[in-house]
């Protein structure tokens, strides 16, 4: 073969022979229920290991969801170091970790504030909402009367008063 030949055949251009609609369209759905199903259990393994976290943050576990992953484990190994200074005593404390009840009634408390915060909030909006009305209608009134010649503008006051 010479490199002639090799030129010579890349210079053919190549030809695909189509599949048709219904084989394109039926691929393009296949490849769409695909990326969702991995979507879907992506979502499912990720919402699964903050649960677990979640929950482990309590003192007073429930039951874990089962995942793909065990749940880490702490162990630790004592190396011969340690072993022979057995009279270093190291004392760790526990993290501190609340209750279900405990926090429930946390964030039931917040709740309680923060509507009664949104319903201050909303009292003051209606309120003030009078005074920028009547403030509205009186630069409206100023406005419109400026541009009125005098003699439209000592109509109008006298059809007022």
């Amino acid at each position: 073969m010479d490199g002639s030949e090799i030129n010579e055949a890349s210079l053919i251009p190549k030809v695909r022979t189509k599949r048709g609609i219904f084989w394109d369209f039926f691929q393009k759905v296949i490849t769409t229920k695909n990326l969702v199903v991995d979507q879907f259990i992506d979502t499912k393994n990720s919402l699964n290991e903050v649960y677990n976290m979640f929950n482990s943050a309590f003192s007073d576990p429930a039951p874990m969801k089962p995942t793909l992953r065990p749940p880490p484990t702490t162990e630790s190994s004592k190396s011969e170091s340690d072993e022979e200074n057995t009279t270093e005593m190291s004392t760790t404390t526990e993290r501190y970790t609340i209750s279900r009840y405990e926090f429930g009634r946390i964030l039931g408390r917040n709740f309680r504030g923060l509507q009664r915060l949104m319903k201050i909030e909303l009292d003051d909006a209606f309120n003030q909402t009078q005074y920028n009305i009547a403030e509205y209608k009186a630069e409206a009134k100023k406005q419109f009367a400026n541009s009125l010649p005098v003699e439209a503008k000592n109509k109008i006051i006298n059809l007022k008063g």
